[in-house]
């Protein structure tokens, strides 16, 4: 079979061969086979067998395993496969040096990879395997609209328990596939100048930049700028229950500080709980099924967030905290990572004003919800497979 070697903007992917040996030796440890189905060799004969077994199915049109290296300094980096390439279902595989962690190099290969069997091997789907706690793996089909379809448990060869999930990724999403729907909910953080006469436009803040890193799925964003829990108790039947989203996002609660001390408007936090506490039972009842995500308030002592505020601020994150425990809701304590991000980047640079994120804050908020958001979408997806 005529080798078939892929390049990537960093690497070259370069069919296996008996010279690369030693590096696959080398690399392939215990830690790096923690969530894979081989266990490494203990002598480089295994490993040898492993490459000459490899050739033979490569040579009888099944299987290709690529070696990947940097391309300017032949770096090795890891294996990459496409197996099974004689049936409708080819599986892809994958494993990264511990060196290489981090770096999106399986992300890079792969896509290439999945671009190749798109080109030349008519399938109904490709298969992709992952151990649901290998999220840098995951994030290789979900970026390519891989949807949950089979879930199962195995031991390893290593004798590691793998809590598998497969994934489909399809070369056209299927048309009965029925897209999760995720609400963003809130305040101006989250409105963060929609048009809200555009049903799916999105803002310019975290709800924008986390779209494009959920695929399959439709985002609303509903926030409104200047919002209390009050005004979102007048707006919740049009705004979330009428919408039935799979998936709601609640970040609220700077307002109900903000207005109470600029303006004098009434609260206290009794009354953000008691309004906090019905928008979470409004979706308890009319929405059983979806799954609700309750982001804590945040703020710097700077612009127009006073520091004698800080107090009450604390006592609403806190009401938040328990509620989520009380109602068993994923929480986001997203004030911790304001904390934590402060010690990288000036305050001013994060939350100009002490309350609005900067483009640069929108981001970062937007790395840390995508993680609940990824989990809660994997586990939608396993509920439809029993469906």
């Amino acid at each position: 079979m005529k080798k078939t070697i892929l390049t990537t903007n960093r690497m070259i992917l370069t069919p296996i061969e008996v010279s690369d040996a030693k590096d696959i030796f080398h690399h392939f440890t215990a830690k790096i086979a923690t969530f894979t189905y081989p266990k490494p060799a203990s002598v480089i004969e295994d490993t040898l067998n492993f490459i000459y077994y490899s050739l033979k199915l490569r040579e009888e049109g099944k299987e290709i395993v690529w070696v990947a290296r940097i391309k300017e300094t032949k770096e090795f980096v890891g294996c990459m496969g496409l197996h099974q390439m004689n049936t409708k279902t080819p599986e892809l595989g994958i494993w990264i040096q511990e060196g290489m962690f981090g770096k999106h190099l399986g992300l890079e290969g792969m896509s290439e990879i999945i671009l190749y069997a798109r080109k030349y091997l008519p399938h109904d789907y490709l298969v992709y395997p992952v151990d649901k706690r290998n999220f840098a793996s995951r994030n290789i089909p979900e970026t390519h609209g891989g949807i949950i379809k089979k879930a199962y448990q195995k031991i390893s060869a290593s004798g590691n328990h793998l809590d598998i999930i497969e994934y489909w990724i399809y070369p056209e999403t299927p048309t009965d596939y029925r897209f999760p729907t995720i609400l963003f909910q809130g305040d101006s953080i989250t409105d963060c100048g929609r048009k809200r006469h555009v049903f799916y436009d999105l803002g310019n803040g975290y709800v924008s930049k986390i779209m494009p890193q959920l695929p399959n799925t439709v985002i609303i964003n509903r926030g409104v700028s200047g919002d209390r829990t009050n005004e979102l108790l007048l707006r919740w039947q049009d705004d979330v229950i009428h919408m039935q989203p799979d998936i709601l996002s609640l970040l609220c609660g700077i307002n109900d500080v903000w207005h109470y001390f600029k303006w004098n408007k009434p609260t206290s936090p009794k009354i953000f709980e008691d309004n906090y506490r019905k928008l979470i039972e409004w979706v308890k009842h009319d929405l059983p099924n979806t799954q609700m995500v309750l982001i804590e308030p945040f703020g710097y002592p700077i612009g127009e967030l006073q520091p004698s505020w800080e107090p009450l601020i604390e006592t609403l994150r806190q009401i938040v905290k328990r509620l989520s425990i009380e109602y068993q809701l994923p929480h986001i304590p997203m004030n911790q990572y304001m904390q934590e991000w402060k010690k990288q980047y000036p305050m001013e640079e994060i939350l100009p004003d002490g309350v609005h994120p900067s483009p640069l804050g929108h981001a970062l908020m937007a790395n840390v919800i995508k993680k609940t958001m990824r989990q809660l979408l994997m586990e939608y997806q396993l509920r439809q497979c029993h469906e």
